[in-house]
């Protein structure tokens, strides 16, 4: 690895959490660990618009600072791009009742340069201005007649267009990875190598039904899961039915849902896809909200395959910050809404030489 990279985990160690909420450092409970205690009803995953959310994340940055022999958390930084990220910060805010500072940023480069604040929360239309936010941060820590203990505060970076790929600058490649991911799951199923296909899968074609499914009027359906979006590309491109049959059942009330589309097509699957259906309807039947494990995984080969070439990067600015206050002593935890499929290679992949996506080294730039 040279000067010019870095992993998350050089920031984090296995301090990671993905979608399942299970953390990639053993010693830290995961949710399974924590419901009882939390109060997470079984059925719920959270995700970071809920309040759940952050009492899981606090748990956890409470372990992390206990097993370090720190003492108590004082303060909490949040590093985001999102809505959701801001709606976390509150929500961490109401349940730890710690002062939250958080940084929500974008490249925006049709408006001038501008960080404005409400409340504890900064909206900034750079990344560069995280500088400007970090100052703040340090004045906050020189507040009052006692310093701040920088070993008492929690800095959580999420990943996704943040940390990596940031948004408004390289956040593209991790939307392409996803597509690339699509294409090559269908590739597979509906390819020439199947015995009744006999033409190329036409690719042009498959991307762009796949982008008109991620749209919103999709997402009584889809409910913007990935999983669900691809899935219903491959019905589509497959020939089991046409873009305008779903669109009228789901006008007509017909297709309410994933699971009433898996059970109408049933009499319609073709060969090639029968053994795929079969195993997406059982995980999706078990409650699973990553069914189509194929796709993910592709997913993920594509994910890291771009930040081996320098096509996704790492964010300078949030690297440096994030690196300044670790030299004080804070502590870091990363978060990303990827599920554990598209994060962490097979068994078959990791024969291959990969690593999971926190120990995946890729440019800073």
């Amino acid at each position: 690895m040279t000067e010019s990279e870095t992993t998350i985990a050089a920031l984090t160690g296995d301090r990671v959490v993905y979608r399942d909420l299970q953390p990639c450092d053993p010693s830290l409970p995961g949710l399974a660990e924590l419901r009882d205690t939390l109060g997470v009803p079984t059925d719920m995953l959270p995700r970071k618009r809920d309040n759940a959310y952050a009492r899981v994340i606090m748990a956890l940055l409470n372990h992390a600072q206990s097993s370090r022999g720190a003492d108590p958390l004082q303060m909490l930084l949040v590093l985001g791009d999102t809505e959701n990220d801001r709606r976390m910060a509150a929500h961490l805010r109401a349940v730890s009742h710690l002062p939250v500072l958080a940084f929500i940023g974008v490249d925006q480069n049709d408006v001038p340069p501008r960080i404005t604040w409400e409340g504890d929360t900064a909206e900034a239309t750079r990344w560069a201005m995280l500088d400007a936010w970090h100052n703040q941060v340090m004045q906050r820590g020189q507040i009052g007649a006692t310093p701040l203990d920088w070993s008492r505060v929690a800095l959580l970076i999420d990943i996704d267009k943040t940390l990596l790929g940031p948004r408004g600058r390289a956040d593209a490649p991790i939307n392409a990875a996803r597509a690339d991911g699509a294409f090559l799951v269908a590739q597979e199923v509906l390819g020439v190598g199947r015995p009744d296909r006999a033409t190329p899968l036409d690719e042009p074609a498959f991307r762009e039904l796949y982008a008109s499914l991620c749209r919103s009027e999709y997402h009584s359906l889809t409910l913007d899961n990935q999983d669900y979006t691809v899935f219903v590309t491959l019905l589509v491109a497959g020939g089991v039915l046409s873009l305008d049959e779903l669109r009228q059942g789901m006008q007509d009330g017909v297709l309410t849902d994933f699971t009433t589309l898996l059970q109408a097509v049933v009499p319609r699957l073709p060969a090639a896809l029968r053994d795929l259906h079969t195993a997406v309807h059982a995980a999706n039947a078990a409650g699973d909200p990553t069914p189509f494990k194929a796709f993910r995984h592709a997913e993920f080969a594509a994910t890291v395959a771009r930040m081996a070439d320098g096509r996704l990067t790492f964010c300078r600015e949030v690297v440096t910050t994030a690196r300044t206050l670790i030299e004080r002593g804070v502590l870091c935890l990363a978060a990303s809404d990827k599920p554990s499929e598209a994060s962490y290679p097979t068994p078959e992949q990791a024969a291959t030489g990969l690593r999971p996506l926190h120990r995946t080294p890729a440019q800073i730039r």
